[in-house]
């Protein structure tokens, strides 16, 4: 499964006939707005993808229709309740491209692969996920209570493994930039905002008071993360750098 993100714009006749000089306003125009679009094209060759229900746009090639279970129906209706995975999500098998719906300029998303290694487990908050390799296993992680009060992911999230002796692929969507770091044991990355959009088990994630009455740091509730794994994180998130 391989996935490609492209930016579309209008046709040569749409800036003839809105009378804009392509070469010198092609992504800017004082008094009209140039639409742009984003859609995210998924390559198969002889695999498969689970994609969010009503998410898929067109597809083409030798390609076979389903709907991804797990060996429990009740526990796919759990998950369907719980996240944002949507019950009887597409799976689509065989060699052909599946295209996503398209993003309108201003809604455009950023987009990071990442590959989950056997006996690797990752967790992710509501949302971030958009589509995985057929060769997962998906189920929930039910958060503590100060973890609730410090975001707006509800009290579930979506955690993805891959299935057993194979590597699976997940591709996750944010409004600002991510890259997978590290942590080791020993190591602790505190943040004041939702800097982490998903991390491994084996990471703990604490939401808790840093300081007391303006004593040990004064920042008030603060992210914690310790322990061995690897975290997705958006250093730029709440920035408005797009």
């Amino acid at each position: 499964m391989q996935h490609q993100v492209k930016i579309l714009e209008p046709t040569d006749l749409w800036y003839l006939e809105n009378n804009i000089n392509k070469e010198t306003n092609r992504y800017y125009h004082p008094t009209k707005d140039i639409p742009f679009v984003q859609q995210v094209e998924i390559k198969l060759e002889n695999s498969g993808v689970v994609i969010q229900k009503g998410s898929m746009y067109s597809c083409v090639g030798k390609l076979t229709y389903g709907v991804y279970k797990t060996d429990n129906r009740l526990k796919d209706i759990w998950i369907s309740l719980r996240t944002d995975i949507d019950y009887n999500a597409p799976v689509y098998r065989g060699t052909g491209t599946v295209k996503l719906e398209p993003r309108q300029k201003g809604d455009f998303l950023h987009y990071t692969n990442i590959e989950i290694l056997e006996h690797e487990q990752w967790e992710f908050d509501d949302g971030v996920f958009q589509f995985c390799s057929d060769n997962v296993v998906i189920g929930t992680k039910r958060l503590k209570f100060r973890q609730i009060a410090g975001s707006d992911d509800g009290r579930w999230r979506i955690a993805l493994s891959a299935l057993p002796g194979q590597k699976a692929q997940v591709v996750t969507a944010t409004f600002a930039p991510t890259k997978i770091i590290e942590l080791n044991k020993g190591e602790v990355l505190i943040a004041d905002y939702d800097m982490v959009k998903g991390f491994t088990k084996g990471i703990e994630e604490d939401y808790r008071k840093l300081g007391h009455f303006g004593k040990g740091g004064g920042e008030g509730y603060v992210w914690f993360y310790n322990g061995e794994g690897k975290l997705l994180v958006s250093e730029t998130s709440g920035m408005a750098l797009g």
